[in-house]
């Protein structure tokens, strides 16, 4: 049940991910005000990971979810009755507090839910986000189709009401302070505060008196500060791509402009396809040679997919560049929830903060660099694999750390 919600928590966010700002283009304003709101969400997002992690970890991830959630309900119940500019500003306020909250603290949860499973199940969280991601779109065509004379308040009650429940579940979440089997005749251990459930052992165990160590024991970590700068070196050409895919795909492959939406499609499938294999397979491979392996991949199909010119070799090639990307966010966020498991809310904030946070750069340096007096399009996005090889460096030195600590 536990597992569920979280998994439910995600497909729903990123499905609202992509219905409230599409809706919030629909009610109206200038562009630049409608462009101004949708930075805030960008802006907000990091912030409320860090903020939310830091309360997980003291008072614990149930009330935080519980509060996350709310903020995710709060925009479209208010954008379908109230249409003030201040009522607007509010609800992409929530809407970007709510996503960097539920994002960050339903993956660890996760995190803690399954300890020794934590890259498959922040991969099988992210094939979630995946259909959610590509949902959110077909939901908005499906729900005009079905209902021509729809009405926007009607759609916004009912996406507040599916989000409601989501809420409604997290109330349920048992919590409870346990004490291991294999520690249960020492009281100098007690359970952190995590999701309980009947048949399951407590998910981790910390001295009496402590206090999660938060931010400072991460940023003093070599391997902390590597895994952020790895998250927010992938994020950049992962979002980048994304976001400029379509607009490459009509104006430079030339494909129809009902057409073009394809592009996407193939390599958000792409990401679906390789999370949803290692939540199977390759338990045994060690997570820096996963992402190794994956960055490699990255690597050359950046360069094929920006390359070559048939729209079909183009689509393939996206699709496989997706791949490559697809089991890199989820591997990296597990790594960190595994390697501070005494502080897993702070942990996975932190790291969704730095994934988020290079969001609105990428954007701002391809719309810059993208102009066809510099690079054009096309050379910008191939441009995107320096991101790739210089991870692929960081991680070659997580793997270095790795092995002489062990060593």
């Amino acid at each position: 049940m536990s597992t569920f919600l979280c998994l439910y928590s995600i497909f729903l966010l990123a499905l609202n991910n992509q219905v409230f700002p599409s809706v919030l283009t629909r009610l109206g304003g200038s562009a630049a005000r409608q462009g101004l709101f949708l930075s805030f969400l960008f802006l907000l997002l990091p912030l409320s990971s860090v903020c939310a992690g830091l309360l997980a970890d003291r008072i614990g991830k149930k009330a935080v979810l519980i509060a996350g959630s709310l903020f995710l309900v709060i925009p479209f119940a208010a954008s379908a009755f109230l249409q003030s500019y201040w009522a607007r500003l509010i609800a992409v306020l929530s809407f970007g507090i709510g996503l960097g909250t539920v994002e960050g603290q339903a993956s660890a949860l996760l995190t803690d839910l399954h300890p020794g499973k934590e890259r498959a199940m922040i991969n099988l969280s992210q094939v979630f986000f995946c259909a959610g991601a590509a949902g959110g779109p077909f939901f908005i065509s499906l729900s005009y189709r079905l209902v021509p004379d729809l009405r926007l308040r009607t759609l916004l009650l009912v996406v507040a009401l599916f989000t409601s429940t989501v809420m409604i579940g997290f109330f349920f979440l048992q919590t409870k302070h346990a004490v291991s089997e294999s520690e249960g005749s020492d009281p100098g251990y007690h359970r952190v505060e995590g999701l309980y459930q009947a048949g399951h052992k407590p998910v981790s165990y910390q001295p009496a008196g402590f206090q999660p160590a938060g931010f400072r024991r991460i940023l003093s970590d070599r391997t902390g500060r590597l895994l952020l700068l790895s998250i927010f070196i992938y994020t950049a050409p992962e979002m980048g791509t994304a976001g400029w895919l379509v607009k490459y795909s009509e104006t430079v492959i030339h494909l129809q402009q009902v057409l073009a939406p394809l592009a996407l499609t193939f390599f958000w499938g792409g990401l679906a396809a390789s999370r949803f294999l290692v939540v199977f397979f390759f338990h045994s491979i060690k997570d820096t040679k996963l992402l190794t392996a994956s960055l490699i991949i990255t690597l050359l199909f950046q360069v094929l997919a920006f390359l070559v010119r048939l729209p079909l070799a183009a689509l393939l090639c996206f699709f496989f560049l997706g791949f490559g990307m697809g089991t890199v966010w989820p591997t990296l966020i597990s790594m960190a929830g595994s390697r501070y498991r005494k502080s897993t809310g702070s942990a996975v904030g932190i790291m969704v903060a730095s994934s988020a946070s290079a969001i609105p750069i990428i954007h701002l340096l391809i719309g810059l660099f993208s102009q066809e007096a510099l690079f054009g399009l096309r050379y910008t996005l191939c441009g995107l694999l320096l991101f790739t090889a210089t991870n692929l460096l960081i991680v070659r030195r997580i793997e270095k750390i790795q092995r002489d600590t062990t060593g």
